[in-house]
């Protein structure tokens, strides 16, 4: 039987912030202090803040001159900026891959990961493959330029993502959205996957500003 992996006091802390933005129990914006919440886990100050840094890098903090640090927010113009972004490069990497058998076998691969972890009753579980199925999605287009882009988009996308995920609470519209995108692209479907990408993605992202007041 396998065993968990044993966390340091450093990779403890960064779960459990992470998990708390993903549940939306931090809310956009929120301050972060480190002193309470070192207090609050039982670690070091510097710990925390080597915890913040990371999750800062991950898009999910800020840090702020003389305020320190805080859950990221977008605002509407951003997330709309983002979404052009993202529906254009997904389409890129989703036409490279559809009518090459290899590159298609290789979205499958990705799918039956994702599959496997998007079952986890963990939401933390749930917005990770969310987030590594696209990087996947990517991957198995052979687009080398994409997969340096992957890290700048990935940081700004998983926000949006952990918000949405907190806000819907629903892992089975994420997994049906998904399989679509698959069986379009799967299929050679051109126009099936502009639709999938569109519903996925653009709708969505209309539905969380409204949803966020915006």
């Amino acid at each position: 039987m396998a065993t968990a992996p044993i966390l340091t006091r450093r990779e403890a802390v960064v779960e459990s912030v992470r998990r708390s933005i993903i549940l939306g129990e931090c809310a956009p914006g929120q301050r972060l202090p480190e002193v309470s919440l070192a207090a609050e886990l039982g670690v070091s100050r510097p710990t925390v803040r080597e915890a913040l840094i990371r999750l800062t890098h991950e898009g999910l903090c800020v840090q702020e001159p003389h305020r320190g640090f805080s859950v990221a927010h977008l605002d509407a113009g951003a997330i709309r900026d983002l979404t052009q972004t993202r529906v254009t490069l997904d389409l890129l990497a989703a036409h490279s891959i559809s009518g090459n058998n290899a590159r298609v076998q290789a979205l499958q691969d990705e799918w039956a990961i994702y599959l496997a972890a998007a079952t986890d009753p963990d939401p933390l579980a749930q917005h990770l493959a969310h987030v590594a199925f696209h990087r996947g999605l990517w991957a198995a287009s052979g687009n080398d330029t994409l997969l340096r882009l992957w890290p700048t988009l990935e940081s700004l996308s998983t926000l949006v993502l952990a918000q949405d995920q907190a806000m819907r609470a629903n892992p089975g519209r994420a997994t049906a959205m998904h399989g679509r995108i698959v069986d379009a692209i799967t299929a050679g479907d051109a126009v099936g996957i502009e639709a999938a990408f569109d519903a996925h993605t653009r709708q969505s992202a209309e539905e969380f500003i409204v949803s966020q007041g915006q």
